[in-house]
């Protein structure tokens, strides 16, 4: 029994480990200079309520598995914006200047959603609707710039 503790409690501390990668201050940094953790492996860690959907409806009472789930699924799209910026070749100037940019958007929005996610966390009951609208607009905003470094230049 004390075994199996001592795995899960180690499982545990490995797997917020390597979530916490995203909560670094440059949201985008190139990929030889981060510890890499594969997308697939990050989504293999997210759980069956990581949509926006399955957590849309959480009360201020869940506000930290709405937070958490929330963390995880801004996690797997900046881990997948590092592998995309890692395989970016030979762009032209204006090419790369237009990926820079929408890295950038990327970056400033995930930051964004970070620091709303604490304010939400330290929030009350009171204020746990208007928090978490906010939220769901930055979460928006996250999924937008997303987009838009898909659709950007790699080569």
């Amino acid at each position: 029994m004390k075994l199996k503790f001592n795995l899960l409690a180690g499982a545990v501390i490995v797997g917020g480990l390597s979530l916490s990668a995203w909560a670094q201050p440059d949201a985008v940094q190139p990929a030889a200079q981060t510890t890499k953790v594969p997308a697939k492996e990050l989504a293999a860690k997210a759980t069956v309520s990581d949509s926006w959907d399955s957590i849309k409806d959480y009360t201020y009472g869940k506000r930290d598995a709405f937070a958490a789930s929330l963390e995880r699924m801004a996690g797997i799209l900046e881990v997948e914006v590092r592998e995309m910026n890692a395989k970016v070749t030979g762009l032209t100037e204006s090419a790369a200047k237009e990926r820079d940019n929408t890295n950038k958007e990327f970056a400033e929005a995930h930051t964004y959603l970070k620091s709303l996610l604490a304010d939400l966390r330290t929030g009350t009951a009171d204020t746990w609707d208007n928090a978490k609208e906010k939220v769901a607009r930055s979460w928006d905003s996250v999924q937008a710039a997303y987009e838009k470094v898909k659709a950007s230049p790699t080569s």
